[in-house]
């Protein structure tokens, strides 16, 4: 039997077959392949990404849409010189090319505005406290002055034309009102009764009266809640005679019933008061 024969009519031509077929669907599954991956990722096709900066998200969307992207939210900042709400950054940046049905990565500006706390100003230089607001992104609207044991210390700070303590949260970029001391006095006046009012009310009667409100001490701890303190003794007394300018120091409690307190202390220091005004 020729070998050279058989080989090539039987197994050498059966390996040779079915090498070629194997070849064959090896470059068909290339070649769709390539196709599916050309579909899929839109080959040769690709958009001019446009300046989202400056728009909301809504209508970063809507523009977007026209050239088969959409936009996608990865941060938010503040930026206080900025509107809120509106894209900041985005990436790829603006006239950069990109395929469709890909995202476009922003970055917007808060839609609120930070709150920060007021610092401990009490009892410091006016340019001290101008310094100090600017730190935390506040600023001085205008200064008012007012009789004060010490010159040119900040005694109260007002906000909207409420009196503010240190710690309240305010709007980043605020500006306050400064009541700054302008000494004291020489005339002598009546300090007013603050018993029963709360510390607001009793800044605005004391500043009204020509004082200001001094050490504040509360019996409990306040824990947030100090709206629903009241005072219940003060030093100098109500009704004492003092010069325009001093200090009235407040004790605070939750408990009514301690309003009813006498001080013997306070009753002897009113009339030492009385005897020497």
């Amino acid at each position: 039997m020729d070998i050279k024969k058989f080989w090539k009519e039987t197994f050498g031509g059966f390996v040779l077959k079915n090498v070629l077929i194997a070849i064959g669907i090896i470059v068909a599954l290339s070649w769709i392949t390539l196709i599916c991956v050309d579909f899929y990722t839109h080959h040769g096709e690709a958009e001019v990404v446009p300046d989202l900066r400056g728009s909301y998200v809504e209508e970063a969307e809507v523009i977007l849409a026209k050239k088969g992207l959409y936009p996608q939210v990865i941060d938010s900042v503040y930026v206080r010189d900025k509107k809120l709400g509106t894209i900041i950054e985005q990436i790829p940046a603006p006239n950069s090319t990109l395929k469709k049905n890909r995202p476009v990565y922003i970055i917007i500006n808060s839609r609120k505005v930070r709150q920060v706390a007021l610092p401990e100003i009490n009892d410091v230089s006016y340019r001290q406290a101008d310094v100090m607001l600017q730190s935390v992104g506040l600023s001085v609207a205008s200064v008012e002055y007012a009789p004060s044991e010490y010159k040119d210390l900040v005694s109260e700070v007002k906000f909207h034309g409420r009196t503010i303590l240190p710690g309240t949260r305010v709007p980043e970029g605020s500006a306050l009102v400064l009541v700054v001391g302008s000494g004291l006095g020489e005339s002598s006046s009546t300090v007013p009764t603050l018993k029963g009012m709360g510390l607001d009310a009793a800044s605005q009667e004391a500043v009204a009266a020509s004082f200001v409100i001094g050490a504040v001490e509360y019996d409990v701890p306040p824990s947030g809640n100090e709206s629903q303190y009241i005072i219940y003794r003060q030093r100098p007394a109500a009704g004492s005679s003092s010069a325009a300018g001093t200090r009235i120091d407040v004790y605070l409690t939750r408990d009514k019933s301690r309003l009813n307190e006498v001080f013997e202390e306070d009753k002897k220091q009113a009339e030492t008061d009385e005897q020497f005004f």
